[in-house]
């Protein structure tokens, strides 16, 4: 598999963004689009750790692309034109997870999402802990849907 088919393509036109890759494809309307943000995580380095979001709704509005995609900066750039704003990213060397929201400005810096702590747990269940974690919105991000 070639790094094009894993990491994908990203593509920005006049009116639409897309995204395709192995792991499936999509396409929106740029005018639909409430939020730009990245996060990483731990998966690296054998595999892709680092990915945009670009989110339409904030539920079932989720459209995600490797960083490490193909047509990355021209597709920033062209949207920085239809923005107005920089889209810079903040999260090169992290090797762990951790999400920052890109635009809209006004909420630049803050948590795309944040991990629900735990309930209390027995000893047992510590011990077969798989680490796992529920994820939501922020409600930084949430904010995006109420401007």
């Amino acid at each position: 598999m070639t790094n094009e088919e894993y990491s994908g393509m990203l593509e920005c036109s006049d009116t639409t963004l897309s995204y395709r890759s192995g792991a499936g494809d999509w396409t929106i309307p740029i005018s639909s689009i409430r939020l730009i943000a990245e996060y990483t995580n731990s998966d690296g380095p054998w595999i892709d750790d680092y990915f945009f979001v670009f989110l339409t709704a904030p539920e079932g509005g989720w459209h995600e692309a490797s960083f490490y995609a193909k047509g990355r900066e021209a597709a920033l750039c062209a949207l920085e034109k239809k923005f107005g704003t920089q889209l810079e990213c903040g999260l090169c060397g992290s090797t762990e997870y951790r999400t920052r929201i890109l635009w809209p400005a006004e909420l630049r810096d803050q948590a795309l999402m944040d991990v629900i702590p735990p309930k209390k747990q027995n000893l047992w269940q510590r011990l077969t802990d798989s680490g796992a974690r529920d994820i939501v919105l922020s409600d930084a991000a949430r904010q995006a849907f109420t401007r």
